[in-house]
Protein backbone atom coordinates (compact mmCIF):
# COMPACT_ATOMS: atom_id res chain seq x y z
CA UNK A 1 0.00 0.00 0.00
CA UNK A 2 2.80 2.43 0.89
CA UNK A 3 4.54 1.55 -2.35
CA UNK A 4 1.47 2.41 -4.43
CA UNK A 5 0.99 5.63 -2.43
CA UNK A 6 4.57 6.65 -3.14
CA UNK A 7 4.18 5.92 -6.87
CA UNK A 8 0.84 7.81 -6.95
CA UNK A 9 2.47 10.82 -5.24
CA UNK A 10 5.34 10.68 -7.72
CA UNK A 11 2.83 10.78 -10.59
CA UNK A 12 1.42 13.95 -8.98
CA UNK A 13 4.91 15.46 -8.93
CA UNK A 14 5.48 15.05 -5.22
CA UNK A 15 8.72 13.34 -4.35
CA UNK A 16 8.95 11.31 -1.20
CA UNK A 17 12.04 9.97 0.42
CA UNK A 18 12.13 7.13 2.83
CA UNK A 19 13.35 8.23 6.26
CA UNK A 20 14.29 4.83 7.51
CA UNK A 21 12.52 1.78 8.77
CA UNK A 22 10.26 1.78 11.86
CA UNK A 23 11.85 -0.43 14.49
CA UNK A 24 8.38 -1.41 15.78
CA UNK A 25 6.69 -2.53 12.55
CA UNK A 26 9.72 -2.90 10.26
CA UNK A 27 8.03 -0.83 7.51
CA UNK A 28 9.50 2.21 5.72
CA UNK A 29 8.83 5.62 7.24
CA UNK A 30 7.59 8.33 4.88
CA UNK A 31 6.48 11.60 6.45
CA UNK A 32 6.85 12.28 10.15
CA UNK A 33 9.52 10.30 11.93
CA UNK A 34 10.55 10.04 15.54
CA UNK A 35 14.18 9.34 16.29
CA UNK A 36 14.76 8.15 19.85
CA UNK A 37 16.95 5.66 21.65
CA UNK A 38 19.14 5.43 18.55
CA UNK A 39 16.26 4.12 16.42
CA UNK A 40 13.51 5.46 14.16
CA UNK A 41 9.76 5.05 14.66
CA UNK A 42 6.45 5.93 13.11
CA UNK A 43 4.94 8.47 15.54
CA UNK A 44 2.05 6.09 16.33
CA UNK A 45 4.49 3.25 17.09
CA UNK A 46 6.68 5.15 19.57
CA UNK A 47 4.73 4.07 22.66
CA UNK A 48 5.26 3.41 26.34
CA UNK A 49 6.51 -0.12 26.92
CA UNK A 50 4.10 -0.52 29.83
CA UNK A 51 0.79 1.20 28.94
CA UNK A 52 1.26 1.40 25.14
CA UNK A 53 0.16 5.07 24.98
CA UNK A 54 1.78 7.11 22.23
CA UNK A 55 4.70 9.11 23.52
CA UNK A 56 4.90 11.47 20.55
CA UNK A 57 6.88 14.50 21.66
CA UNK A 58 6.12 14.08 25.40
CA UNK A 59 8.85 13.47 27.94
CA UNK A 60 9.79 9.85 28.30
CA UNK A 61 12.27 7.78 30.26
CA UNK A 62 14.40 4.89 29.05
CA UNK A 63 15.05 1.69 30.94
CA UNK A 64 16.90 -1.27 29.40
CA UNK A 65 16.52 0.29 25.95
CA UNK A 66 12.72 0.60 26.26
CA UNK A 67 10.73 3.86 26.41
CA UNK A 68 8.32 4.57 29.29
CA UNK A 69 5.91 7.44 29.88
CA UNK A 70 6.73 9.53 32.92
CA UNK A 71 3.96 8.19 35.22
CA UNK A 72 4.70 4.54 34.42
CA UNK A 73 8.44 4.98 34.80
CA UNK A 74 8.06 6.49 38.27
CA UNK A 75 5.46 3.94 39.36
CA UNK A 76 7.59 1.04 38.16
CA UNK A 77 11.15 2.12 38.94
CA UNK A 78 11.37 5.10 41.32
CA UNK A 79 12.14 4.45 44.99
CA UNK A 80 9.01 4.23 47.17
CA UNK A 81 8.34 6.28 50.28
CA UNK A 82 8.29 4.13 53.41
CA UNK A 83 5.44 6.23 54.84
CA UNK A 84 3.00 6.69 51.92
CA UNK A 85 4.34 4.07 49.47
CA UNK A 86 4.21 6.68 46.67
CA UNK A 87 7.02 7.05 44.16
CA UNK A 88 9.72 9.53 45.11
CA UNK A 89 10.16 11.90 42.17
CA UNK A 90 12.50 14.53 43.58
CA UNK A 91 14.42 14.80 46.83
CA UNK A 92 14.76 11.61 48.82
CA UNK A 93 15.76 10.85 52.41
CA UNK A 94 17.46 7.52 52.98
CA UNK A 95 17.43 6.42 56.62
CA UNK A 96 16.86 3.23 58.60
CA UNK A 97 17.43 1.21 55.39
CA UNK A 98 14.35 2.84 53.83
CA UNK A 99 13.55 5.77 51.52
CA UNK A 100 11.20 8.64 52.37
CA UNK A 101 9.79 11.83 50.91
CA UNK A 102 11.49 14.58 52.98
CA UNK A 103 8.09 15.70 54.37
CA UNK A 104 7.25 12.12 55.36
CA UNK A 105 10.37 11.47 57.44
CA UNK A 106 9.24 12.71 60.85
CA UNK A 107 9.18 11.81 64.53
CA UNK A 108 7.01 8.80 65.29
CA UNK A 109 5.78 10.45 68.49
CA UNK A 110 5.19 14.16 67.78
CA UNK A 111 5.07 14.20 63.97
CA UNK A 112 7.62 17.01 63.57
CA UNK A 113 10.24 16.73 60.84
CA UNK A 114 13.85 16.52 61.95
CA UNK A 115 16.03 19.61 62.07
CA UNK A 116 19.74 19.97 62.66
CA UNK A 117 19.59 17.63 65.69
CA UNK A 118 18.88 14.68 63.40
CA UNK A 119 16.94 11.74 64.75
CA UNK A 120 17.25 8.83 67.15
CA UNK A 121 16.07 5.30 66.39
CA UNK A 122 14.26 2.81 68.59
CA UNK A 123 12.84 -0.47 67.25
CA UNK A 124 13.27 0.75 63.65
CA UNK A 125 11.27 3.95 64.22
CA UNK A 126 12.65 7.52 64.08
CA UNK A 127 12.21 9.92 67.01
CA UNK A 128 13.24 13.53 67.59
CA UNK A 129 15.79 14.10 70.33
CA UNK A 130 13.28 15.38 72.91
CA UNK A 131 10.77 12.56 72.44
CA UNK A 132 13.46 9.90 72.32
CA UNK A 133 14.96 10.98 75.64
CA UNK A 134 11.54 11.58 77.25
CA UNK A 135 10.37 8.11 76.28
CA UNK A 136 13.48 5.94 76.49
CA UNK A 137 16.28 7.61 78.48
CA UNK A 138 16.76 6.73 82.15
CA UNK A 139 15.07 9.21 84.47
CA UNK A 140 16.84 11.19 87.15
CA UNK A 141 16.23 10.02 90.74
CA UNK A 142 15.87 13.66 91.79
CA UNK A 143 13.82 15.50 89.15
CA UNK A 144 12.50 12.54 87.13
CA UNK A 145 13.60 14.23 83.86
CA UNK A 146 15.52 12.27 81.25
CA UNK A 147 19.27 11.97 81.68
CA UNK A 148 20.93 12.96 78.42
CA UNK A 149 24.55 13.45 79.41
CA UNK A 150 26.66 12.99 82.57
CA UNK A 151 25.10 11.34 85.58
CA UNK A 152 25.82 10.00 89.03
CA UNK A 153 24.86 6.45 89.84
CA UNK A 154 23.84 6.04 93.49
CA UNK A 155 21.03 4.61 95.63
CA UNK A 156 19.94 2.24 92.82
CA UNK A 157 19.21 5.23 90.56
CA UNK A 158 20.86 7.65 88.19
CA UNK A 159 21.00 11.37 88.92
CA UNK A 160 21.84 14.58 87.12
CA UNK A 161 24.92 15.88 88.98
CA UNK A 162 23.01 19.03 89.93
CA UNK A 163 20.09 16.94 91.29
CA UNK A 164 22.18 14.77 93.61
CA UNK A 165 21.55 16.96 96.67
CA UNK A 166 20.51 16.49 100.25
CA UNK A 167 16.80 15.83 100.44
CA UNK A 168 16.38 18.40 103.21
CA UNK A 169 18.90 21.27 102.80
CA UNK A 170 19.52 20.85 99.03
CA UNK A 171 23.32 21.02 99.37
CA UNK A 172 25.28 19.05 96.78
CA UNK A 173 26.17 15.54 97.85
CA UNK A 174 28.74 15.05 95.09
CA UNK A 175 31.92 13.55 96.55
CA UNK A 176 30.48 13.78 100.08
CA UNK A 177 29.24 11.27 102.59
CA UNK A 178 25.50 10.93 102.88
CA UNK A 179 22.81 8.74 104.40
CA UNK A 180 20.12 7.03 102.37
CA UNK A 181 16.60 7.88 103.54
CA UNK A 182 13.71 6.70 101.34
CA UNK A 183 16.22 6.29 98.46
CA UNK A 184 17.24 9.96 98.72
CA UNK A 185 20.60 11.29 99.95
CA UNK A 186 20.58 13.16 103.27
CA UNK A 187 23.67 14.96 104.58
CA UNK A 188 25.05 14.20 108.07
CA UNK A 189 24.03 17.66 109.36
CA UNK A 190 20.38 17.11 108.42
CA UNK A 191 20.55 13.66 109.99
CA UNK A 192 21.81 15.30 113.22
CA UNK A 193 25.15 13.57 112.98
CA UNK A 194 28.28 15.71 113.46
CA UNK A 195 31.72 15.02 111.98
CA UNK A 196 32.98 13.99 115.46
CA UNK A 197 30.17 11.43 115.77
CA UNK A 198 31.22 9.95 112.43
CA UNK A 199 34.88 9.81 113.53
CA UNK A 200 33.93 7.83 116.67
CA UNK A 201 32.30 5.12 114.51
Amino acid sequence: MLGSLASHMTEQGITTTQKGCCCACDKPIVGQVITALGRTWHPEHFTCSHCNQELGTRNFFERDGKPYCEPDYHNLFSPRCSYCNGPILDKCVTALDKTWHPDHFFCTQCGNTFGDDGFHEKDGKPYCRDDYFNMFAPKCGGCNSPIMENYISALNAQWHPECFVCRDCKQSMRKKQYYAVDNKPVCPDCMGVSDSDEDED
